[in-house]
């Protein structure tokens, strides 16, 4: 066997580990701003309004049917809730004693995002147990189901997707990522 020369020596690292780390860091960041950006954009449609009409007064149902009383407090106490895809309800509020025949709207105080929405349920609000009327998903700008017919209005805005991509467990998971390869940029630059 042959000796190797005397002037050989094991190569030396070009980087030191914190070098590495820190471009290992800088490319999560990258990736996690990326990626909040795509999936914001993908989830920045949000539900802003919601109409509800009845197709047919005889069809919608009554409280009660007794003789001699005010027909305006037998109509229906309408209410919507929106069904969110992690199990949450977003309730809009009654409209009590009221006939859907003219439309009736609702606005929500802040926008939610179709992406989160599972469906919407119309129901006749009782204080003992509501009744539910009919449910529909958010599928086109207008829905008809059964005796009614659901107008949706939305908007497009960035913050919303944001917002909803936030609150996902991948964007938690990610905001966490990108605060720990933040505080690893940090610290190299302090170290080196």
């Amino acid at each position: 066997m042959a000796d190797e020369p005397m002037d050989h020596k094991p190569p030396t690292p070009t980087g030191s580990a914190w070098q590495v780390t820190k471009l290992i860091c800088c490319g999560v960041v990258s990736m996690s701003v990326l990626a909040c950006v795509i999936v914001a954009v993908i989830r920045s449609t949000g539900l802003t309004e919601v109409r509800v009409t009845a197709l047919s007064e005889e069809d919608e149902p009554r409280d009660h049917n007794i003789p001699l009383f005010k027909k305006s407090d037998a109509l229906p106490d309408y209410e919507i809730i929106i069904i969110l895809n992690q199990g949450g309800k977003v309730r809009l509020g009654a409209k009590p004693n009221t006939s859907a025949v003219n439309g009736l709207t609702w606005k929500l105080s802040k926008p939610v995002s179709l992406a989160e929405i599972s469906g919407l349920q119309l129901q006749d609000q009782d204080k003992l147990v509501s009744d539910a009327i009919t449910e529909v998903q958010v599928e086109s700008e207008s829905v008809t189901s059964g005796n009614y017919r659901f107008d949706f209005t939305t908007k497009r805005s960035f913050g919303i997707g944001i917002v909803s991509f936030l609150e996902t467990p991948v964007g938690m998971a990610i905001c966490g990522a990108f605060a720990i390869a933040v505080m690893l940029i940090i610290c190299s630059a302090f170290l080196i």
